[in-house]
């Protein structure tokens, strides 16, 4: 009977290592496979008969936003799963290749954040508390990356919901959250002044959104003393109180305004 001699640790972390990306590797391109013959074997109709019955209601924004979200799904199944595919293939043919890339930034890490060296090299902390600190460290460090992968997760989620809306254009294009009106007015200014004037607006809004989709144009804005410290209602139930053109201080002129925007 022949007893072979242990293992190093270092032998047996590289090959669960390189196990551990075989099966991870054969697992997402099967998964990749199958994520893109949906989205290419299922046609759009039968999707969106899916989206629509998924709605939880029968609201006309419900299945607006449910067909727009299983729209992103198709397309990221059809174009985004073929590119996973070659990926996870490539990954698990040089498996030998990264499984030491692996081993050693796990090993790294495992020595940086170990007390009992530091403690070894000359500082006076006993046994129990510098394995407590290093427990603490690599708490800590695991507990961040995961929660950037989470975040990382959420952010992805919440860019298929507002596919709907943006699709692949900006805020500026989509103008979110604002009304038809307040649209034409953000959009005409956009293409009829320079991004380097200055606009006088009389209004009676408070119009932090238009100074923003407006930038960098410079707006200039004299709220009327009765209403500056007011919040808007809903569907214009709390009028506010506004300056009307000829009203206007004489130090408003000042800003020597290129445009005037009554509004």
């Amino acid at each position: 009977m022949i007893i072979s001699p242990p293992q190093p640790p270092q032998a047996v972390l590289a090959r669960v290592v390189r196990s551990v990306l075989a099966v991870l590797a054969g697992l997402g391109a099967v998964s990749a496979v199958l994520l893109a013959g949906l989205g290419w074997l299922i046609p759009s109709e039968i999707v969106q008969s899916w989206a629509i019955d998924w709605a939880s209601s029968g609201d006309e924004y419900a299945q607006f936003e449910a067909l727009g979200v299983a729209e992103a799904w198709q397309w990221v199944a059809r174009w985004i799963g073929p590119g996973l595919v070659g990926l996870c293939l490539v990954l698990w043919s040089r498996r030998a290749r990264v499984a030491p890339w692996i081993e050693g930034a796990m090993l790294g890490f495992w020595r940086v954040t170990d007390r009992s060296v530091l403690t070894a090299a000359g500082e006076s902390a006993s046994p129990r508390w510098s394995l407590l600190v290093s427990i603490l460290q690599r708490g800590a460090i695991l507990s961040a990356l995961i929660l950037a992968v989470g975040h990382w997760g959420l952010a992805i989620r919440q860019r298929f919901r507002d596919w709907p809306y943006y699709r692949l254009n900006d805020g500026n294009q989509v103008l979110p959250n604002i009304s038809d009106s307040n649209r034409e007015v953000i959009r005409y200014l956009q293409r009829a002044t320079p991004e380097d004037c200055r606009i006088l607006v009389v209004s009676d809004q408070k119009l932090f959104f238009l100074s923003y989709y407006l930038r960098p144009r410079t707006l200039y804005h004299r709220m009327h003393p009765t209403a500056e410290h007011l919040i808007p209602r809903a569907n214009q139930a709390r009028q506010l109180a506004a300056y009307r053109l000829e009203e206007l201080p004489a130090d408003v002129w000042e800003c020597q305004p290129d445009y005037v925007l009554e509004y």
